[in-house]
């Protein structure tokens, strides 16, 4: 009798083993559609800004619009993880809120309004909730891009032109 209870047992054992695997589903990879890489996408966008960019002009404006040329140097790079870094110092005697020439992290591209911001730009105070206004505005920069020359434009809160910086690729 123990034996036959012994026997039933571990068939119980065995059939509970086996009734718990079961067959996993297939996780085959999703089929996405193709990249978009026209000439007016992301994609596009990001391999012409890719590489290294010497300042070659900045242009300031007065708050009445009129253009004053300042002499300064710089540099853009922007790799292919889409971080972007600007480095620039005045050499002359204009003054201009440092973010013009001096600003650097992941950017976020949109090449229909052909603006980019940068993405990890914060308030200056933790506790303050929203992003200050001029500090906005100088997160976005509106650019064209001609063969190897590369224009980024500021505008102020009001959607004035503050600034603009012409680029020439290096390499």
């Amino acid at each position: 009798m123990q034996r036959r209870h012994l026997l039933v047992m571990t068939a119980a054992v065995a059939l509970l083993a086996t009734a718990g695997c079961t067959a996993a589903p297939s996780e085959r990879p999703v089929k996405m559609g193709p990249v978009d890489t026209g000439a007016s996408s992301m994609e596009a966008v990001r391999r012409q800004l890719e590489g290294t960019w010497d300042l070659i002009a900045l242009d300031l404006y007065t708050p009445a619009g009129e253009r004053v040329p300042a002499e300064a140097t710089g540099r853009l790079q922007y790799d292919e993880f889409g971080n972007l870094a600007m480095r620039g110092t005045l050499t002359g005697n204009a003054h201009v809120e440092d973010s013009v020439l001096n600003m650097s992290g992941r950017i976020i591209i949109d090449p229909g309004t052909r603006t980019f911001r940068f993405a990890d730009v914060s308030a200056p105070s933790a506790d303050e909730k929203r992003l200050d206004p001029k500090l906005a505005a100088a997160n976005v920069r509106y650019y064209e891009i001609e063969g190897d020359v590369l224009k980024t434009t500021v505008k102020g809160p009001d959607g004035r032109t503050t600034a603009t910086a012409t680029w020439k690729k290096v390499n």
